[in-house]
């Protein structure tokens, strides 16, 4: 007979794995949706309810899970923004630097481009991938950090497959972005599950893609030079943290990684 602590984990694998797919189901068919509304495809306003109509399963499997008064904390919104703030501009301070030498800045960019390509989508996609999806699968159905951090992983990549041009650059940028998962998803972990710590570090690199005009700029995938930047930060942000943590006896890092 399963017990009472297996069918809850069971429970909420089987709630986040249906909040997924509804949450795929409006992204889907959020066109449809909002065709009455007559917005143009590439409207701020549409782009903000597109994000707000695909968490709506999310708010309600969340209300399911918690009580009112945890979810927000759940999700990861209890530690400080300003701290969050100040660790995502000091871990990406190698990709803006790299950049403005081997690129140059795009002169094109304005408010619109900020918010549509930088700051919406990393509010939206930490929310879904990190708060929710693993979130929920770590702290709540107390799976492993791999096999929780997993599943965002893979649907994350699958949210910028779109960025490649044919097959290869699809499957480059699926890797990328797959991998770049599992690290915003440790880096949640490491800071105490304060998500402002991967929305600020996934705004900035978001950001950087923006403000400059590098090779493979519009790709996720990135181009040599670019992915060996990202690889400094992350590698900036690894050792910074495990630093951090060892010094102040925090413990953060000691969780189990592949636990059923």
């Amino acid at each position: 007979m399963i017990s009472s602590i297996r069918k809850s984990r069971l429970a909420t694998l089987i709630l986040i794995i249906l909040g997924c797919v509804l949450v795929f189901m409006v992204q889907w068919n959020a066109s449809e949706l909002l065709a009455p509304l007559h917005l143009q495809s590439k409207s701020l306003v549409r782009y903000i309810l597109k994000c707000l109509l695909s968490l709506i399963p999310v708010t309600i499997i969340m209300f399911i899970l918690h009580k009112p008064s945890a979810i927000m904390e759940s999700l990861g919104f209890k530690g400080s923004i300003l701290r969050g703030l100040l660790f995502g501009f000091l871990f990406t301070t190698p990709l803006y630097i790299g950049f403005a030498i081997i690129g140059h800045f795009n002169a094109g960019l304005t408010l619109h481009s900020i918010l549509y390509f930088s700051l919406i989508p990393a509010l939206f996609e930490e929310i879904l991938f990190r708060g929710f999806i693993f979130g929920q699968l770590f702290r709540v159905g107390k799976l492993g950090f791999f096999w929780a951090a997993l599943l965002p992983a893979v649907l994350f990549g699958l949210f910028h497959i779109y960025q490649g041009h044919d097959l290869m650059s699809s499957l480059a940028a699926f890797g990328v972005t797959m991998l770049g998962s599992f690290f915003f998803s440790w880096m949640f972990v490491a800071w105490d599950y304060n998500l402002m710590v991967p929305i600020s570090l996934h705004f900035f690199m978001n950001l950087a893609w923006g403000l400059f005009i590098v090779e493979g700029t519009g790709n996720a995938a990135g181009g040599l030079a670019s992915n060996i930047l990202r690889a400094v930060c992350l590698i900036f942000a690894i050792m910074f943290t495990v630093i951090y943590d060892k010094r102040n006896n925090k413990d953060a890092l000691k969780f189990p990684v592949f636990k059923l």
